[in-house]
C-alpha cells in the first residue's frame, strides 16, 4: 500500500520549505488544517475577522520582503478578504490566500455557501487558481510562491475544493522553495534614459514602493553623484535615509509648501518602483509641464502614460548601478543650494509652527511626533492610518525615517483599518518596536481583532487619536459649511474614550494636554519595554490638521492657486 499525505499535510509541509512561519486566517469550520499544524513548528494567528487577517499577514509580508499566508473558509469567509486583498495589490505585499471552496461533485446546485469565488478574486491577485485534482496541488503553490514575489510582488490566490481535501497525496514530494529573480533593464532603455539623464543639471529622484523590498546603498550613491534632489512616494518611505541631506520628503500632496519649488525648477524627474499614483502626482499638471520623466519598473501595468519621457523596464537598483558606473561630470552647485534652501525653509517653518503650537491648549500631532521622533528609538516600524490627523506624520519634516526605520502606511486605497491590523503582522515579524499611529475610527473598525493580540500576546504601540469620529469627512462638512446637517460625523460623546478591554497583558494610556504628554509616552515605552500591549488614547482636535490638507474638495485638497482664492 502506498503512503500518503492528508492535502493539509502537503500545503504546509510546502510552507515550512518555503521559510513560512506564521499563518494567519480563520479555518473552514472542517477544521482539518488543525491536524497537521502541531508538528510543523508554524503558529497560526486565528482572527475574528477575516479582512483583519489579510491586513496582518501584508503587514507581516511589508516587514520581512517575503511572502505571507492567510488560510479562509468559503463563500463569505472569502468574500470577506476582498478589501485586503485590494490593499495587498496596490501595496505590493508577497500574500498567498488560501481559501476552500465548494467541491467540484457540488458545484451549481445551490450548496451551502456556494459562490464563484475566482471571479470575485480574480481582479486583486497576480494569480487565482483553483486546484482540481491533488497532483496539482504542490505545482500550484510553487507557481503561486514565485508569482507573489517576482515582478512587482503581490498577493496570489488558491482555492481548495471540498472534495479535493479528503483525497491522499503522495508522500516523497519534492518541494521546491520560490527563487527571488531579477529582472535588468535592456541596455537599448538604459541608454536612451541616460542620453537625457547626463544633461540634466536639476534633477529630482522619486523613490516608490518598489524600492522598499531590496537594502541597498546605491539610491544614495546615485543622488550624490548627480546631485539629485530625493523625494519618496508615501508608500516608498523608508527606502532611504531621510536624514540624508538631499532627501526632500514626500511627493505630490505630501510635499512642504517650501519644497515645491524644487519641483518647479527640475528639468529631470527619474521615478522608481513607482506606479505614480495620484497622491504622488499632485500638482504635477502644473509643476512639470515641460519636465522629462524616465520611469522604471520591472511591471509593464505599472507604468504610467501620462507623462512624455522614458520607460524603462527592470529592476530599479539594476538601473541604478549602470547609470551609476558612467557618471564622469561634477553635479550643478547652484541646484545643491536650491535644495538646501529649500529644506532649510522647511525645517524653519517647522520650529516656527511648533513654538506657535506651545501657546495654544491641548496636545497637537506635531507636538506628539516630535516626542516620538525624540524619545523613542529610532530604529522602529511606525505603521501609519490615512485619516484626518494620522496623516500628519506623512508630511515631512514633521516626521521622518532615519536608516534601520521602517514605514508602513496603507496604499493609495487607503483602506480605513489597515495600519491598525498591519500592526499586529508586523510585531509578529520583527524584533524592532512596533508604534501605530491610528485614528479612533480606524481603531475602532479593528476592534474584533483585539482579543487576537491579547491571545498571542503580540507587543506594540498604538497611538490613538480620538477626534470623536470620522475627522475627515466631518473636516470636509464644515469647510463646505454643511455643519447644520443632520449627519454627524464626529460627537462628544465619542470623544468620552474609546473602550479598552482590560486584562494584565493590556497597558491603557492617555494623554489630554501637552503637559502629560512626555511623561505618558516615555511610560508607554516603559511598558512596552515589558513586554505590553499599549493603548494611548490621545485626545485631538478636530482642527489640527497640516495647511496642505486644510482647503478639502472631494478626496483631495484644492490646488494652491484655488485655495488662495478662497
Amino acid at each position: 500500500m502506498t503512503a500518503s499525505l492528508s492535502p493539509w499535510d502537503a500545503i504546509i509541509g510546502y510552507l515550512k520549505s518555503a521559510g513560512v512561519r506564521h499563518l494567519f486566517g480563520l479555518p473552514s469550520d472542517d477544521l482539518k488544517i488543525v491536524s497537521s499544524l502541531p508538528s510543523s513548528g508554524m503558529d497560526f494567528i486565528l482572527c475574528k475577522d477575516q479582512r483583519n487577517a489579510v491586513f496582518m499577514a501584508a503587514g507581516y509580508a511589508l516587514t520581512t520582503n517575503q511572502m505571507s499566508v492567510c488560510v479562509v473558509g468559503k463563500g463569505p469567509a472569502l468574500s470577506n478578504t476582498l478589501t485586503g486583498l485590494l490593499e495587498a495589490k496596490n501595496l505590493g505585499a508577497p500574500l498567498l490566500l488560501l481559501a476552500l471552496g465548494t467541491g467540484g461533485d457540488k458545484l451549481g446546485t445551490r450548496s451551502f455557501q456556494e459562490a464563484d469565488q475566482i471571479s470575485l478574486v480574480k481582479p486583486l491577485v497576480k494569480w487565482a487558481y483553483r486546484v482540481e485534482h491533488v497532483d496539482r496541488l504542490v505545482w500550484a503553490l510553487e507557481r503561486a510562491a514565485f508569482l507573489a514575489i517576482n515582478g512587482a510582488p503581490g498577493p496570489v490566490y488558491i482555492e481548495l475544493p471540498e472534495n479535493l481535501m479528503d483525497q491522499p497525496v503522495p508522500t516523497g514530494l519534492q518541494f521546491i522553495p520560490p527563487e527571488k529573480l531579477s529582472c535588468s533593464p535592456s541596455l537599448r532603455e538604459l541608454d536612451a534614459a541616460w542620453e537625457i539623464i547626463k544633461t540634466a543639471r536639476r534633477p529630482v529622484i522619486l523613490v516608490g514602493g518598489g524600492m522598499k523590498s531590496v537594502t541597498n546603498d546605491v539610491i544614495g550613491i546615485f543622488a550624490d553623484l548627480c546631485g539629485a534632489a530625493l523625494f519618496a512616494t508615501a508608500s516608498g518611505r523608508s527606502a532611504v535615509d531621510e536624514e540624508d541631506e538631499l532627501f526632500c520628503g514626500v511627493a505630490g500632496l505630501y510635499t512642504d509648501l517650501s519644497l515645491r519649488q524644487i519641483w518647479k525648477e527640475s528639468d529631470v524627474v527619474i521615478a522608481l518602483g513607482s506606479r505614480l499614483e495620484e497622491t504622488a502626482t499632485f500638482e504635477w499638471d502644473i509643476l512639470l509641464e515641460d519636465t522629462p520623466l524616465i520611469q522604471v519598473n520591472v511591471e509593464l501595468e505599472d507604468f504610467a502614460h501620462e507623462y512624455r519621457g522614458i520607460k524603462v523596464l527592470g529592476d530599479g537598483y539594476a538601473a541604478l548601478e549602470q547609470w551609476v558606473q558612467r557618471y564622469r561630470h561634477k553635479h550643478d552647485g547652484a541646484w545643491l543650494e536650491t535644495i538646501r534652501r529649500c529644506k532649510q525653509k522647511a525645517f524653519s517653518n517647522r520650529a516656527i509652527y511648533l513654538e506657535e503650537l506651545k501657546k495654544s491648549p491641548g496636545i497637537h500631532v506635531p507636538e506628539l511626533l516630535e516626542i516620538i521622533q525624540t524619545d523613542f528609538p529610532e530604529k522602529m516600524v511606525l505603521v501609519q492610518e490615512n485619516g484626518l490627523q494620522d496623516m500628519w506624520s506623512y508630511f515631512y519634516p514633521y516626521f521622518y525615517f532615519i536608516q534601520g526605520s521602517l514605514s508602513i502606511v496603507p496604499s493609495d486605497q487607503t483602506s480605513l483599518g489597515f495600519g491598525a491590523a498591519a500592526a499586529l503582522g508586523a510585531s509578529l515579524a520583527t524584533e524592532r518596536p512596533v508604534v501605530a499611529l491610528v485614528g479612533d475610527g480606524a481603531f475602532n473598525l479593528f476592534c474584533s481583532d483585539f482579543m487576537t493580540a491579547v491571545q498571542y500576546q503580540i507587543p506594540l504601540i498604538y497611538l490613538v487619536l480620538n477626534n470623536g469620529g470620522y475627522g475627515w469627512l466631518q473636516n470636509q462638512m464644515n469647510y463646505k459649511h454643511l455643519s447644520g446637517q443632520s449627519l454627524p460625523f464626529v460627537s462628544e460623546a465619542a470623544k468620552t474614550g474609546i473602550q479598552i478591554p482590560q486584562y494584565e497583558f493590556v497597558e491603557s494610556l492617555a494623554i489630554r494636554s501637552k503637559g502629560e504628554a512626555r511623561e505618558q509616552l516615555q511610560l508607554a515605552w516603559q511598558k512596552y519595554q515589558e513586554n505590553k500591549l499599549v493603548v494611548v488614547e490621545v485626545y485631538a482636535d478636530l482642527a489640527d490638521v497640516h495647511e496642505k490638507i486644510s482647503h478639502v474638495y472631494g478626496d483631495f485638497p484644492l490646488y494652491e492657486q484655488q485655495a488662495s482664492k478662497n
